[in-house]
């Protein structure tokens, strides 16, 4: 009985040996299956995470290539001509100028959605729609056709290299953008291209630019100081001592005076050696706008008058020496408007 009960222990020992044997087996199996599991699913985040890297950088890519289309479109482009479904309301500006040198003049036209009042002067608002055009027989080329907010546009032509073309300012807010179109053969359209940024990229064109702007803004200083100023000059004192005559005659001066600050202030940026302000001028203007103006006023008006009236020279520039001509710049010089 003893034997029997003791072999009975022994099987029970065995068996519960193989129990425990077969439960830890399932346990590392379990164990090891997870392992596995847990090995895959990290797997398959790094083969995600690699993928999203792909994509992101695919997408990075593509992104830096629009941006860079979109400045080269802005900054350098060709512009082909095209029929224009609806012109802004008025004329600004027309120049006439042979700028594909086969020696018959196109027409360059600055348009602007700004009507004119009563005294002739525009009825800005914050922003206006412009277009710039040039039109060479039937065809028509569309140099600019956008909205400007709080800035305007404004052209002038020049030489680039002996090669005629126009130049363009885009002033908005504070920043300043010119351009200069140049006609392709080839292409049958005009190459626009971005000469002057506050990065001042293509120097090479800068003086050249500067050269035609500061013709414009002569021309416009010289014929706001004496013809439109002769009004002023010659109006009796019952003129000058009413508010709204006096200003009649004296808005169109301002007008041409503030339009070629503009311009010197652009051909300062171009070209240090131009450096030419109007500032004291514009000061004069507002106070003899705003009050009658005193006897002192209305003889330093007469002196300004006097010295562009006096100095005649169709060489306003002398390029290969990059300056202003003796003559002008003597001139410029007593009336204190060079800094």
């Amino acid at each position: 009985m003893r034997r029997l009960l003791l072999g009975t222990v022994c099987v029970v020992s065995i068996l519960g040996g193989c129990v425990d044997q077969s439960t830890s087996i399932q346990s590392n199996n379990e164990q090891t299956k997870e392992i596995n599991d847990l090995k895959k699913q990290i797997e398959e985040i790094s083969a995600e995470k690699d993928e999203l890297l792909t994509t992101l950088k695919e997408e990075r890519k593509k992104l830096e290539l629009a941006m860079n289309q979109q400045v080269d479109n802005d900054d350098y482009s060709m512009m082909q001509a095209k029929d224009i479904d609806k012109y802004p309301q008025t004329l600004y500006k027309s120049v006439t100028f042979d700028t594909d040198g086969d020696g018959e003049e196109e027409v360059i036209e600055l348009y602007v959605n700004a009507g004119k009042m009563e005294n002739g002067l525009f009825a800005w608002d914050d922003g206006q729609s412009w277009l710039l055009v040039l039109k060479d027989g039937e065809k028509t080329y569309p140099l600019f056709d956008d909205y400007v907010q709080m800035g305007s546009i404004d052209f002038t032509t020049s030489r680039f290299d002996k090669k005629p073309g126009i130049v363009m300012i885009k002033a908005q807010h504070s920043d300043k953008i010119v351009q200069k179109f140049t006609y392709d053969k080839n292409e049958d359209g005009y190459q626009k291209e971005t000469i002057y940024k506050k990065e001042n990229a293509n120097d090479q064109y800068n003086q050249p630019a500067s050269y035609a702007f500061f013709k414009d803004a002569y021309k416009l200083m010289n014929a706001a100081l004496t013809t439109k100023t002769l009004p002023v000059l010659e109006a009796s004192e019952q003129t000058l001592q009413d508010s709204q005559e006096r200003r009649l005659i004296i808005e169109p001066i301002q007008v041409d005076i503030y339009k070629a600050q503009g311009l010197l202030e652009m051909v300062a940026e171009l070209n240090k050696e131009l450096n030419v302000s109007v500032d004291g001028v514009i000061e004069l203007l507002n106070q003899i706008s705003s009050k009658p103006p005193t006897a002192e006023q209305m003889n330093q008006l007469k002196s300004i008058y006097d010295a562009f009236k006096d100095v005649e020279t169709n060489d306003l520039i002398i390029e290969e020496e990059n300056q202003i001509h003796p003559e002008i710049r003597e001139k410029l010089e007593r009336l204190k408007l060079i800094p």
